[in-house]
């Protein structure tokens, strides 16, 4: 599935949250001209991160600051925490994001 935000609704400096069902939210993000799709949820505590802020390269959870790399969108501490990314394709003023759908291995019966 492919989600499309105009790159211009990206504000610099702050997460915008788009929401794509009533169980997903993404936090885009620019930076120096780069876009970043993540999970809207932190893996914490599920603070919204689209509520967060940038400091630099990292994404911060509003909840309790936990920082997250927008390169590798794994936590500075602990770092056993990771965003989970969608890759962002520019085309003109377009974003395309993609959104792995997740397969279930079937149960054995």
């Amino acid at each position: 599935m492919i989600v499309t935000v105009a790159a211009a609704d990206v504000p610099a400096g702050k997460p915008l949250a788009v929401q794509v069902s009533e169980e997903l939210t993404l936090a885009v993000v620019r930076l120096d001209g780069s876009y970043y799709a993540f999970d809207g949820k932190c893996p914490h505590r599920g603070g919204q991160l689209a509520e967060g802020t940038l400091a630099g390269e990292l994404l911060v959870c509003p909840l309790h600051h936990f920082k997250f790399s927008l390169k590798t969108g794994r936590c500075v501490m602990p770092k056993h925490l990771r965003l989970r990314s969608f890759p962002v394709r520019q085309e003109g003023e377009l974003l395309q994001i993609e959104l792995q759908v997740e397969e279930h291995a079937p149960r054995p019966v």
